[in-house]
């Protein structure tokens, strides 16, 4: 009788579990459906705001008269102009950015890192692609990206950059990488630079020995500084010359190496002339040594 009992028990235990779990499991499911329909519907009007407010940014931003629009909706402003060649679709190029948000937040940026951004013209979204191939070296230009040139609906995990967000960059283009070399250097924009010193005095140097010294020029233009060449009044003097654009504020150092034959004893003066896109077009720098036998 007893196990009777147990065994009846235990069924009534269990129809009444089973029966109490139906509803409440077919409501959690019923819940679980409602939010996910909940989530994608404040999504999508979420994502709707996001591209409303970034045409709105782009139609009022255009209405600035520095601004430049092209054919695909990518806006520019030229902050600076370079010269020279500009880089093809596929070509590397090394750059210095500032990436923002809209309304000012960083985001991204090489130039609060201080370490300028090496990469392929393939490798990035459209708008740089597009806005790149518009610079020569030198140049800085202020692009404002629509997102169907940017990310679009797929922002960077973790960025704050939201779908269909507009993007701002500032870029510098330092070099475009194994590109081909600026040599006319009359058709560069004027700038100007400045010598740490304009001449140098060796003292007392041994005939048939090298002498060596460096001469800091720094732009203190607006624009790239090219030096077109470095020529010494003879061969005794041998300079070299920055082969890269000196970009305005940058420094870069000439060498000056004075090897005096037996035959050039006593005192020597000689000089280097640097010319560049500067006004004047050319500078003298002066060298002298005291050459005694060796």
């Amino acid at each position: 009788m007893s196990n009777l009992i147990i065994i009846t028990s235990t069924i009534c235990l269990f129809l009444i579990i089973s029966c109490s779990s139906d509803l409440p499991l077919d409501e959690k499911f019923e819940s679980k459906v409602e939010k996910e329909k909940e989530k994608k519907e404040k999504e999508k009007k979420e994502n709707e705001q996001s591209l409303n407010k970034g045409i709105l940014f782009l139609e009022n931003n255009k209405k600035n008269t520095q601004v430049q629009v092209t054919a695909s909706g990518l806006q520019y402003e030229v902050l600076r102009q370079g010269f020279g060649p500009k880089p093809g679709p596929m070509d590397r190029v090394k750059v210095h950015y500032h990436g923002t948000t809209p309304s000012g937040e960083v985001f991204d940026s090489s130039v609060d890192r201080g370490q300028p951004a090496e990469f392929g013209l393939n490798q990035v979204i459209k708008g740089w692609t597009e806005g790149l191939q518009l610079m020569s070296g030198g140049a800085k230009y202020k692009f404002y990206i629509p997102q169907e040139l940017a990310y679009g609906a797929n922002p960077q995990p973790g960025s704050i950059i939201e779908p269909y967000m507009p993007l701002v960059f500032e870029v510098e283009l330092l070099e475009i990488l194994d590109g081909p070399a600026i040599k006319n250097v009359e058709k560069a924009p004027l700038t100007s630079m400045k010598f740490d010193k304009m001449k140098h005095d060796f003292g007392n140097v041994k005939a048939d020995t090298d002498n060596k010294t460096f001469f800091t020029v720094t732009n203190t233009g607006n624009n790239p500084l090219i030096i077109e060449s470095v020529k010494a009044s003879c061969g005794c003097t041998t300079p070299s010359k920055p082969e890269k654009p000196i970009m305005p504020g940058k420094s870069d150092k000439i060498e000056v190496v004075f090897h005096p034959k037996e035959n050039q004893l006593k005192e020597q003066k000689k000089t280097v002339r640097v010319v560049a896109n500067t006004t004047p077009g050319e500078l003298v720098l002066n060298v002298r040594a005291f050459v005694e036998k060796k």
